[in-house]
């Protein structure tokens, strides 16, 4: 999955020393902002909390009104880089995807946390349609369009964590953190258990009897690569075809067949909740859902966003979550 993070934020501003808000002309206009959540206990001295980095970006927009004394501020992570970066005739050519990415985020002022690929994004324009493959390649308007289509292609997670680009194989480990639900004690308006407002949501447009086909065109071999995933399911109720870019191999089509199945399905099962703000919980990963009495129960979900609400009424951490591996089952 890919992931990209916004915040937005009211600050009060009066007293303030200097107006960090509206930099002078001669400057070079970016506001950096870092954001940090802390937790302590009651008893604890103020002062002894440690403070975890929830956020780091750059501020896009600012709204200062003079009367209230406040700054309404948003902004993205450092993602927004990449998402500034036109791409203007770059081809990649003889390089691997993990390499192009790499290459992008030092041209963009990144760090690069990435696993390697097999093959080049840019072999096919090698060959006698080279002219034709690098205009292609422009469906790739911005560098965060490409490290889309290549975690898209590849079925990597990629994110922006501070200043470092990621782009990782999912993560397959054991490690699963199980949520338990417990229904609200009759007459009682607070939570029994970590997990509140809950929502499970099933879409039945999206049944797993589905199936999805991958072709592409071969100008080399002047044949039509394709591949069908779940093998065999070419009968299904709902079947789905998508058309690869030219010089897709079979072995790529396969491959892509099985992440755009698990791409459709992902929107089959779907569970919205708030939990407690302390409980570490991000995106990418592994949860498991018990006590609702559903077939929701014992499947392995993957986290797909969260979202911190700051506000003088306290905080509260909201998640979503959905299977990601294609494959509903138990561990």
């Amino acid at each position: 999955m890919a992931e990209a993070s916004v915040f937005s934020v009211v600050v009060p501003v009066e007293g303030a020393a200097s107006q960090w808000f509206d930099p002078a002309s001669n400057t070079s206009g970016e506001i950096e902002i870092d954001i940090f959540c802390g937790f302590m206990t009651a008893s604890a001295p103020e002062g002894s909390e440690s403070f975890t980095k929830v956020f780091s970006g750059l501020v896009d927009y600012i709204e200062y009104r003079p009367e209230t004394q406040v700054v309404i501020a948003s902004g993205r992570d450092w993602a927004s880089r990449l998402i500034e970066y036109e791409l203007s005739g770059t081809s990649f050519l003889n390089m691997t995807a993990s390499e192009a990415i790499e290459t992008l985020a030092s041209e963009v002022g990144l760090q690069a946390d990435i696993d390697a690929t097999d093959g080049l994004v840019g072999q096919f324009y090698q060959y006698e349609h080279k002219a034709h493959g690098l205009s292609g390649m422009h469906r790739f308007q911005t560098a965060w369009d490409f490290c889309v289509g290549m975690q898209r292609e590849y079925g990597y997670d990629l994110w922006v964590d501070d200043k470092t680009l990621h782009f990782r194989s999912p993560d397959i480990s054991d490690t699963v953190l199980t949520l338990d639900w417990t229904a609200a004690v009759s007459g009682s308006f607070y939570p029994t258990a970590p997990v509140g407002n809950m929502v499970l949501a099933r879409r039945f447009t999206y049944s797993r009897d589905a199936s999805v086909t991958v072709s592409a065109w071969d100008a080399r071999q002047r044949a039509v690569h394709s591949a069908t995933f779940p093998s065999g399911s070419e009968t299904g109720s709902s079947r789905y075809n998508f058309t690869a870019p030219v010089g897709t191999t079979q072995d790529q089509c396969v491959a892509l067949a099985r992440l755009r199945f698990n791409d459709l399905v992902a929107h089959e099962r779907m569970i919205r909740m708030t939990v407690h703000p302390q409980i570490d919980i991000s995106p990418r990963q592994r949860i498991r859902l018990q006590g609702t009495g559903t077939t929701f129960d014992s499947i392995i979900y993957t986290v797909d966003d969260v979202t911190f609400s700051y506000g003088s009424q306290g905080i509260s951490k909201s998640v979503t979550l959905r299977v990601r591996d294609g494959m509903e089952g138990n561990i």
